[in-house]
């Protein structure tokens, strides 16, 4: 990544963006961890996350300001792919990057609109996922857009890999204001969320990918359908729970980001 400077008004958006953001996964992550260890029945996505929300006390109050941060999280996403706010330039990599920010963007945009609309509703709605991949199929050449989708979604989630491997997230922190102990389990949170996030994208890939060559969009799921993909499998309790852990390991990740994101201003 370039280095970046960052005009003032893009620390709300950043800040806001990725403590909501940490609060989804962290339920998801929440409710992955009950499910592996016994205290829970069911694996959640970002859709039933936002559910749990409506259903606490002040349900509909607290959706309302997750969804504002969701909404911020995708118009910062959106900005990165058409304002080039990250400084990612223009080249292959680059541009890769940038395409990748215009599904993140318009994702969770649309996840603040389910946000914003259970608020009114009790969140009461459906994932839509499986309906939106059937319209594409459909269309001409649809399987080979759905197929396209199911790869995009796999090299994002080998790219979460990559980038816990070589450390390249600690580009986006201002890290110097830890002490080396703590800065030690920041990174640590950082490499094993990003390593569980990498793992849950690569599994819906691969169903997207094969509701494409079966022209099945039943075939195709979320963040949910991965979890239980995951607890399915030989020692899947144990695969789900270190997911699991992974996943809250994610969300504190995103809430560190929020408030030591460079987007605050320089290391000094």
């Amino acid at each position: 990544m370039r280095h970046q400077h960052h005009p003032g008004w893009i620390s709300p958006l950043a800040t806001a963006g990725y403590a909501a953001k940490g609060i989804v996964y962290g339920i998801i992550g929440f409710f992955a961890a009950t499910a592996a260890f016994g205290g829970g029945s069911q694996v959640a996505g970002s859709k039933d996350a936002l559910r749990s929300i409506s259903s606490s006390s002040w349900g509909g109050a607290l959706l309302v300001i997750v969804g504002i941060g969701l909404l911020a999280y995708g118009i910062y996403r959106l900005l990165g792919a058409f304002a080039d706010i990250e400084s990612e330039g223009s080249d292959e990599s680059g541009l890769a990057k940038r395409i990748g920010y215009v599904a993140s963007g318009l994702a969770y945009s649309a996840l603040a609109v389910f946000a914003f609309t259970g608020a009114a509703t009790g969140a009461s709605g459906g994932d839509g996922k499986e309906s939106l991949a059937a319209r594409v199929l459909d269309l001409p050449f649809g399987a080979i857009l759905v197929g396209a989708a199911g790869l995009g979604i796999a090299l994002a989630g080998i790219f979460q890999w990559v980038k816990a491997a070589r450390g390249s997230y600690a580009a986006k922190f201002r890290l110097n204001r830890f002490a080396s102990r703590r800065r030690h389990w920041i990174e640590r949170a950082a490499k094993l969320g990003l390593s569980a996030r990498g793992v849950v994208f690569v599994i819906i890939g691969f169903f997207v990918v094969k509701a494409a060559v079966q022209h099945d969009s039943s075939e195709v799921t979320g963040i949910e359908g991965a979890l239980r993909t995951l607890a399915q499998q030989p020692y899947g309790p144990w695969l789900l729970g270190i997911t699991a852990i992974g996943l809250l390991c994610y969300g504190i990740y995103c809430e560190v980001l929020s408030a030591f994101g460079r987007w605050h201003g320089r290391e000094g």
